[in-house]
Formats: C-alpha cells, sequence, structure tokens
C-alpha cells in the first residue's frame, strides 16, 4: 500500500498535464477582494470541515492572497445553494462552491429540483472517498476470506438493513445486493445516523457507510465483517482496490467470485454511475459556469500547492481518507460519469425501483 503522502505526490504528477503554467494565469489576482466559498451544508458536517481545512491554506497560494470566508447555505441536501451558485454566483474567481455526492445525485437520476448542470460548473479538484457494505459476522455467517461462501451465507441469511430512501445514494446498495441475488430485508425512513444507530442495538445486521467512519468505528473489531468495498476508478478506467481496505474485495471481485462471470448488463451500468456519483466525486470544489481558463488555471495551482501542505496532508485521510486525488478535467470527466443515464439505463432503473420498493425516478 502506498502511504498517503507518496499517493497525494502521485496525483500530483498525473495532473501535472491539466496544471496550468504560472505564466498562463498571471494576469489573474484576487488582491483586495474577498472569496466567498459556499458549502451547501450546515456547519459541522463532513463537507464542511474539509471546506474549513483547505480555507485556511487556500489563501496563501491563490495570486493577490484574497480573505475566504467559508459561508453555509443548507436546504434541500445541498440543492438549493446549487440552484443559485448556477444562477447568480459570478464568474469571476470571488466565489466557488464545495459539491458533493449529494449534489451530484439529484442530476444523475433526473430529478426537477436540480435546476443546475454541473458539467457546466468549472471543476478545480475532485475527492474520491471509499464506501463498504458490512454486516455482523456470526448473524450472516460472512467470515471475509472467500466471496464464494460469504454470497451462499447472504443468500440464506435473514438480513436486516435500514436506510432512508430507496432514491438515495444508498440506492448504490441496493442494485449491488440485486445483481447479486441477494434479498434483504429493508427498513426505510432511517437516516444514516438513525440505521448505524439501529445497527448497533443489533435491530440491523447489515450497513453501509463511507471506509473513515467504517475503520473508526469498527477498525478490526471481528464482530464486524466488511463484505464487499465499491472500490476506485484508476486513470485508465478500471476498477482497483480501495486504499483504505485494500484487502477486501470490490463489488466487481465479489460478483465474480460469486457469480462466476464478470458483472454485465443495464443493471452494472446503473450500478457504476451510482458508484461514480457516490465514491468519485464524494467531494468537488467547483467555480461557476463561464469561468475563464486562467481563473480556473489560478485555482488548480493553488489547491495543488494547498494539497501538498503538510497540516493538510496529515488531516485530509480523517475527512476523506487515502483515496487519489483528481483535478481540473480529471475532475470534469468523474462529474460525467456521475451525472448521466443512457435511457435504456432508466428504464431499467424505474423498473427495478417499481417492481421491489413501489416507487419510480419518474
Amino acid at each position: 500500500m502506498i502511504p498517503f503522502t507518496r499517493r497525494v505526490a502521485l496525483g500530483m504528477a498525473a495532473a501535472a498535464m491539466l496544471a496550468p503554467t504560472h505564466s498562463i494565469a498571471q494576469d489573474f489576482s484576487l488582491e483586495g477582494e474577498t472569496v466567498t466559498w459556499i458549502v451547501p451544508f450546515s456547519e459541522g458536517g463532513g463537507t464542511d470541515r474539509l471546506t474549513r481545512l483547505l480555507a485556511s491554506t487556500l489563501t496563501e497560494h491563490l495570486p493577490g492572497n484574497p480573505n475566504i470566508i467559508v459561508l453555509n447555505q443548507p436546504g434541500g441536501g445541498s440543492v438549493t445553494a446549487a440552484n443559485a451558485f448556477h444562477t447568480d454566483a459570478p464568474n469571476d474567481g470571488t466565489t466557488l462552491i464545495m459539491a458533493s455526492t449529494s449534489t451530484f445525485l439529484p442530476v444523475l437520476l433526473g430529478s426537477n429540483v436540480a435546476e443546475y448542470d454541473p458539467n457546466d460548473w468549472v471543476a478545480i479538484t475532485g475527492f474520491a472517498r471509499g464506501a463498504t457494505i458490512y454486516g455482523i459476522t456470526e448473524e450472516l455467517g460472512v467470515g471475509g476470506t472467500d466471496p464464494a461462501a460469504d454470497h451462499e451465507a447472504l443468500i440464506n441469511a435473514d438480513i436486516r438493513f435500514g436506510l432512508e430512501t430507496p432514491i438515495s445514494a444508498e440506492m448504490l446498495d441496493l442494485v449491488s445486493l440485486h445483481l447479486l441475488g441477494i434479498d434483504a430485508r429493508v427498513i426505510f425512513g432511517l437516516s444514516s445516523s438513525d440505521a448505524e444507530a439501529a445497527f448497533l442495538r443489533g435491530e440491523m445486521n447489515l450497513n453501509t457507510d463511507n471506509i473513515r467512519s467504517y475503520t473508526g468505528d469498527w477498525g478490526d473489531d471481528p464482530t464486524v465483517n466488511p463484505i464487499w468495498t465499491y472500490g476506485v476508478i484508476g486513470e485508465d478506467g478500471s476498477l482497483l482496490e480501495d486504499p483504505d481496505l485494500p484487502d477486501v474485495p470490490t463489488f466487481q471481485e465479489f460478483y465474480e467470485a460469486a457469480i462466476g462471470e464478470a458483472p454485465s448488463g443495464l443493471g452494472y451500468q446503473l450500478q457504476q454511475a451510482l458508484m461514480n456519483a457516490k465514491v468519485m466525486i464524494s467531494k468537488a470544489i467547483m467555480l461557476p459556469p463561464g469561468t475563464p481558463d486562467p481563473i480556473r488555471d489560478a485555482y488548480i495551482t493553488a489547491m495543488q500547492a494547498v494539497l501538498q501542505d503538510p497540516e493538510v496532508v496529515a488531516a485530509l485521510p480523517r475527512e476523506v481518507g487515502s483515496m487519489p486525488l483528481n483535478f481540473g478535467s480529471e475532475t470534469q470527466r468523474a462529474i460525467a460519469a456521475g451525472t448521466s443515464m443512457d435511457p435504456e439505463v432508466r428504464d431499467w432503473a424505474n423498473a427495478f425501483l417499481m417492481e421491489n420498493y413501489d416507487t419510480s425516478l419518474d
């Protein structure tokens, strides 16, 4: 496993072709300006913490060393602030937003509450964050060493799984279970914190979470077992092991071991779109539509410097884990993959939701 600091350095090297030269952006300066960094959530959450960690150093690296304020604008699961950002934010470099999965997911699912297209925004930096599905070892009969045996155990287990709604980021888990033929008794109406509390009480025996939270809560506890992770998509498009749980199979590896062939078809295309939305674009720093290239370039250069700051490097894994970082056009590609769904895939999603949960995307 490559140390986190080395992965950051590799990310910087991989982004070198995306990074501007200082001469390109030399005429852009924010001297005497105040930059507003919008966080579309309340204070204290993961998106807010990450933003404040980066903002404290960003001012040192932007041309003109502007004052940076973090503005929390909660509402609609980030959609309210994103709508206003899309239509009202000036594209002069004085406003940016920390978007998240809940910003991108409504676009992927075609919700009319999202009056924006993040593909029109200008990407600076993307933060992938790993996710895993895990269960109570003894109750489910999963051991974590033999995916085929774990699959058979799950097929026969009485699975209790708490989620808020089938049309959410956790739709990824529902589709994944379905593709594997695993039947789970899903209890809806539970927020992620409520589901975690129910899991702790033993009322649920299956749960899903980001890997940073999983390792912090459970670590090497033998009573709880990670079943699969959703991995990370490499630069060549291949699915790689999650760097924070490298010994746990990815969903693709688990599927191949259990079913005997690689996953494919419309359901898997939906699963991969949801994976991009939940994992690959967990967080993304974005500028408004129409932001000129020199301003984008100056921000990319500045953020690359921020992410090499020793204090930021030390703190970042606590917020997003050890996934590789991406910049500029690479972030833009991840957003495109996590916000688009072919009509045939959408039809499959609607049929799946209606048959299993009496709801649809429409």
